[in-house]
């Protein structure tokens, strides 16, 4: 199924089998974009940026917009009104009908392409932007030169503030990425954008407000954003048994042997209640690992900060504990 233009201007939008009013086009919308969505011609050449456009709440700069930078829970452009969390809509229309680029023509478009790592060997890989490239591909390509203004429909993309952890509570800090797109055609024909999307943290906003425990903020701060990746331990899988998602975390370390036969063989859990030592959790967060035993986790990304690490190690020195806060570090500090 091709969708159309959405009607965020004025005029007609034309299909394979001809023209619609732009009225007509608004009850045709997959999903509608917080605020006022625009078309984003994403940065290539006049002679091609009309190949291929997003359809997103971009709002900078003012009067041309090419980026979106929104504060958490701005209902003008974000569309998760959860704290912590900045959900955008993003659509790609092809062939669009854009009289800021008069000298684009039209063209014959076969594929699609959103920068991306492969997720067999890379846990940044962004499933996010693999959705969008697949929805592009399934439902605007190929397109022929006279056809105008298709797409896909609004593919979510979720950016999630990093939580500083501090001595007392913790801190929101910005979040950021970029779409970086090709569309092909024959004969060379190639258009090239990217659409920047910033989440901003409100002015004040307490990043323990819906902290319920240390755990809580351990799940909800370091293992949920960091290591339950689709890629990674979002679920028992074939190289391990833990998983680290919500509901499941606990239960899967607290006092459970670890797969690997080294730890086992030095008397380590998982996590050994009261015993930060014999916990190989901390061992694999630190990097402090024989050869044998693998990578650091997370596996390929950055490591945690120190006083990440240092929340887990003093929720293990205090037992462990399902409920309550920990003191001195973290979240619910008296």
């Amino acid at each position: 199924m091709r969708r159309p233009l959405k009607s965020i201007q004025p005029g007609i939008r034309c299909l394979r089998n001809g023209c619609i009013s732009a009225l007509a086009l608004s009850l045709t919308l997959f999903a509608a974009n917080p605020g006022d969505a625009a078309t984003v011609p994403g940065g290539g050449g006049k002679n091609d940026d009309c190949l291929t456009q997003f359809v997103a709440a971009a709002n900078k700069p003012a009067g041309k917009p090419k980026k979106i930078r929104c504060v958490d829970g701005d209902p003008s452009c974000d569309d998760d009104p959860t704290p912590g969390v900045c959900r955008f809509l993003v659509d790609v229309c092809a062939n669009v009908t854009n009289p800021a680029l008069p000298a684009c023509a039209t063209q014959e478009l076969e594929f699609f392409t959103v920068e991306n790592v492969h997720p067999d060997t890379d846990p940044r890989h962004d499933f996010q932007f693999q959705t969008l490239e697949d929805a592009v591909n399934t439902f605007v390509l190929p397109v022929q030169s006279d056809e105008t203004d298709v797409c896909a429909g609004d593919v979510a993309m979720v950016l999630s503030l990093e939580a500083k952890v501090k001595p007392k509570g913790a801190k929101w800090k910005k979040s950021k990425k970029t779409l970086r797109t090709t569309a092909l055609g024959p004969l060379g024909v190639r258009d090239e954008d990217q659409l920047s999307m910033t989440c901003l943290p409100q002015k004040g906003a307490d990043a323990c407000a819906s902290i319920t425990s240390t755990f809580d903020q351990i799940q909800q701060q370091i293992f949920t954003p960091s290591c339950g990746r689709q890629t990674c331990h979002n679920a028992p899988q074939t190289e391990h048994t833990l998983s680290l998602a919500p509901g499941e975390a606990f239960a899967s370390l607290v006092g459970i042997q670890p797969d690997d036969g080294l730890a086992n063989s030095q008397g380590k859990l998982r996590v050994t209640p009261g015993n930060p030592a014999a916990s190989y959790l901390l061992d694999k967060l630190r990097g402090d690992l024989e050869p044998v035993q693998g990578q650091r986790m997370p596996r390929q990304l950055a490591k945690l900060p120190k006083q990440k690490i240092r929340l887990i190690e003093a929720w293990i020195e205090a037992g462990a504990p399902a409920v309550g806060f920990v003191q001195g570090i973290g979240c619910g500090q008296d």
